[in-house]
């Protein structure tokens, strides 16, 4: 969220009237550290944590699925860990807000999501299943679109209603694109599924979303 700090305010600054009191380099650093104050500053709580925590994961292991020259089965245990650790931050971060909301079943929810969809990965990986991992994209962005839509439903929420259809959409996009590749690692599906799940991810952690089943809006 944008928090505009208004100390001052009423107080203009005239550098007119402390030239004759300080020397220059005094109004300089006056005049520096009221422009300081008055600009914008990021405050993100603790949902908009979580929300950049799941954001960097997603993009660091996709980018590693698309860029990095490591094996496959060392790619699984680094994303396992990456995706055991997101869970647990993400969770610490929101289970009281969400305890206090009646909203635990969202981190259930996502923590389950996200184990099968590790656990399907892993089992594609060492088991060697071509129907596994030339769907890869479409299992994280499916698991994805049905949190968004479980949430939507859950909570009455136009946002998470949105981000649903845009990951549902990816997949139509993904499948047209990329149906007649035999190879798993052509293309760029993976740093672009990767950027549409980082980017709705950090899109949620600065701006406001709705949640209408607890009679008024919250924000990510």
């Amino acid at each position: 969220m944008i928090a505009f700090d208004s100390r001052d305010f009423s107080k203009p600054f005239l550098a007119e009237q402390t030239s004759s009191m300080q020397p220059p380099g005094g109004v300089i650093k006056r005049h520096f550290t009221y422009r300081l104050h008055t600009l914008p500053r990021l405050c993100f709580t603790v949902i908009d944590q979580a929300f950049i925590v799941w954001g960097v994961v997603t993009l660091v292991i996709f980018s590693l699925a698309q860029f990095s020259t490591m094996s496959w089965t060392i790619q699984a245990i680094v994303d396992a860990a990456l995706t055991g650790a997101g869970i647990a931050i993400a969770s610490g971060l929101t289970w009281v807000i969400a305890s206090s909301a009646r909203l635990r079943w969202v981190i259930l929810l996502w923590a389950g999501l996200m184990a099968l969809g590790t656990v399907a990965t892993a089992y594609g990986i060492f088991d060697s299943s071509v129907l596994i991992l030339s769907n890869l994209c479409v299992l994280w962005l499916g698991l994805c679109a049905i949190g968004y839509g479980a949430m939507a439903m859950g909570m009455q929420s136009q946002c998470f209603t949105a981000a649903c259809l845009v990951h549902v959409g990816a997949i139509f996009l993904q499948k047209g694109f990329f149906i007649a590749a035999l190879d798993y690692t052509s293309g760029c599906q993976f740093f672009t599924s990767g950027l549409v799940m980082a980017l709705t991810l950090f899109f949620f952690s600065v701006v406001p979303w709705d949640m209408h089943s607890f009679g008024n809006d919250t924000s990510g």
